[in-house]
């Protein structure tokens, strides 16, 4: 954050400042008491109210709040306004302005319905060995994730990189009020949230906002090889760039020869600008992966990173944000057993892309393959032939199955994957996933784990124990 006043804040958020302080300075923020910063601000949702940390956060070294309620007791200056999450939002706003009256500043958002973290975690990688850069924890990238991203930004940050989600419509224009781009990227308009949007034209409608509100002189990348993504470039009044995995003309960024290798990481020539810059080999599983890289290269290209750099960092990529198609060994459950971890979250599209790379690794490694599953969410009318078309998907090739379902009124969806396989086994917790799992290593010649489901339902946790050994 670029150093600014508790009395500029106040008028920033208006707000008004409770106490003395207004001299005071700030330059980093957080809506967590226990992660140290500046300045503090109290957001309250539903589970808790962040008002009722103001004290813990001056006990762990803050040096003042923004707050929708004041805690007389505690001595730090507090600025009391109306809303802390409208009040974040607008500090965020005035942040990014301050640093855009200076030179030398580019923001790069993107949307879809999947891969966006993970191309964010790409972008990231490329653009940082570069110059001082800035990007979402995580798939932290709501009405709280972004304008705290927004805040990173300094004096000298040269790259934003601006993941932006949405749960409905006007979630991605309302991001992009505070987070104006200047060149936008769209992934894909796929099935994730279809129960919360109410349709896949809807999903449409919510990703596009983020070009239609794109100006003449910015640049939106759109994916050539998603229709609906191809139907955005009559919508906005930017410059129009486009990838491909495919080898396809004009092209900013696309990839020919793409090959897989027995655990499923992509090489590919990579072609930009219908040139040939160089092979890579990506270290990430997939082949859809493989388009999230082209993708990157196709933003880094138009921010006008060299040739060499972009091939390089591709190839040289260090891994993404946690639970996205981690592979690791354990010894714990007494086998020669290998955990596929992709636990971050699950749509159809996700899951597909998990199933099939499981599938490929077993087949090229002769494994026997387990799969832990928890139900997709927010899937709308049509979630349970979602579920279906995955459950035949792991029956096709002789996968085992177990369904974790903590949610009895989540079963019809559990019993859509399980009505698909022979044997596949419902279970209620993470221990007795864990304990079936130990029953199947026992038996199996060499095992391949795979986890994937939506968050809610926890195997992260799973996952990490079985990271860890435990």
């Amino acid at each position: 954050m670029i150093k600014t006043s508790l009395e500029e804040i106040a008028s920033l958020t208006g707000g008004e400042i409770a106490a003395g302080g207004g001299a005071l300075e700030v330059e980093s923020v957080s809506i967590s008491s226990a992660v140290p910063a500046d300045l503090f601000v109290a957001v309250k949702g539903e589970k808790t109210d962040g008002a009722l940390f103001i004290g813990r956060a001056f006990e762990n070294g803050f040096k003042a709040a923004l707050t929708h309620s004041l805690d007389p007791s505690c001595p730090m200056p507090q600025i009391l306004v109306k809303d802390s999450v409208e009040a974040l939002s607008k500090l965020a706003k005035a942040n990014l302005e301050k640093r855009r009256k200076k030179p030398g500043f580019t923001e790069i958002a993107l949307t879809g319905s999947v891969g966006k973290t993970t191309t964010k975690d790409i972008l990231f990688q490329l653009f940082s060995p570069l110059a001082p850069t800035a990007a979402n924890e995580g798939s932290f990238n709501n009405e709280l994730g972004l304008p705290l991203t927004c805040l990173k930004v300094g004096e000298e940050t040269r790259y934003l990189v601006a993941e932006m989600g949405a749960n409905k419509i006007g979630d991605i224009a309302r991001l992009f009020s505070i987070a104006p781009c200047d060149v936008a990227l769209e992934l894909r308009v796929g099935f994730a949230h279809e129960g919360e949007f109410g349709s896949r034209e809807n999903i449409f409608r919510a990703k596009s906002e983020l070009v239609r509100n794109l100006g003449p002189f910015d640049t939106a990348v759109l994916n050539a090889q998603d229709r609906r993504v191809r139907e955005m470039a009559s919508l906005t009044r930017a410059r129009v760039r486009w990838f491909s995995l495919d080898f396809l003309a004009g092209m900013e960024a696309c990839a020919k020869g793409l090959e897989m290798d027995e655990l499923g990481r992509p090489s590919f020539e990579l072609i930009l600008e219908g040139k040939a810059a160089g092979r890579v080999r990506l270290p990430l599983l997939g082949e859809h992966n493989a388009s999230n890289a082209v993708a990157a290269a196709a933003c880094a290209k138009v921010c006008g990173v060299p040739d060499e750099e972009i091939v390089s960092g591709l190839s040289g990529l260090r891994g993404v944000s946690p639970h996205r198609l981690s592979l690791f060994e354990n010894r714990s459950l007494g086998k020669d057993c290998l955990i596929l971890d992709d636990t971050f979250n699950a749509n159809p599209d996700s899951m597909s892309n998990c199933v099939k790379i499981a599938e490929r690794m077993a087949k090229e490694k002769g494994r026997d393959l387990l799969f832990i599953l928890s139900p997709m969410l927010e899937l709308g009318e049509r979630g349970e032939e979602y579920h279906r078309q995955i459950g035949r998907a792991v029956r096709d090739f002789s996968a085992s199955l177990i369904v974790v379902c903590q949610d009895k009124e989540k079963d019809a969806l559990a019993r859509a994957y399980i009505e698909q396989v022979p044997g596949a086994e419902l279970v209620r917790s993470l221990k007795e996933a864990k304990e079936e799992a130990e029953q199947f290593v026992q038996k199996a010649q060499r095992p391949l784990v795979v986890l994937k489901g939506s968050h809610a339902f926890h195997l992260d946790s799973l996952a990490e124990d079985l990271e860890k050994g435990k």
